[in-house]
């Protein structure tokens, strides 16, 4: 053998990582190609829903209508791609010390990629319209917050 093991193990080494950073690089132009540049980061959108629900809700159609809420993230499905758009939601009953709450009990945390996507499911989604309408007959009172994550001013 011309080279001795020890040479062969260190120059297989070196070539692999050469090889790595030439195809990395390629890599990278490859997908700016294919896929253009980066685009700018936009926040997520956050939506924020608090309810009150009716002194005569019981126990089991609060159940049922946070249950429902939670069902959305699967049921709410984007009309152009036809998957599910809603990235997360999370939620639960109020359990703060404060007596600062006026009467709201439960509160749900739901992201989305855009406001795009948010303005949909507010205004146009038939499984959130078919919550609402489900939801009404149980919830006194509704509060809803939206921000973008970072974002304090407007323009």
């Amino acid at each position: 053998m011309l080279i001795p093991r020890r040479a062969f193990g260190a120059l297989t080494f070196v070539l692999c990582v050469a090889g790595f950073f030439i195809f990395f690089d390629s890599a990278v132009q490859w997908s700016v190609y294919l896929f253009g540049g980066h685009a700018p980061l936009v926040p997520y959108t956050t939506h924020i829903v608090l309810f009150q629900f009716k002194e005569t809700a019981t126990s089991f159609a609060i159940k049922e209508i946070t249950s429902r809420f939670f069902g959305l993230k699967k049921s709410c499905v984007h009309p152009d791609t036809h998957r599910p758009y809603i990235l997360s939601i999370t939620g639960g009953i109020d359990t703060s010390i404060e007596g600062l709450q006026n009467d709201i009990s439960h509160a749900f945390i739901l992201k989305f990629s855009s406001s795009e996507e948010r303005d949909y499911y507010v205004k146009s989604d038939p499984a959130h319209q078919a919550f609402k309408e489900a939801a009404a007959t149980v919830v006194e009172k509704t509060i809803v917050v939206d921000f973008q994550e970072g974002v304090f001013f407007n323009g």
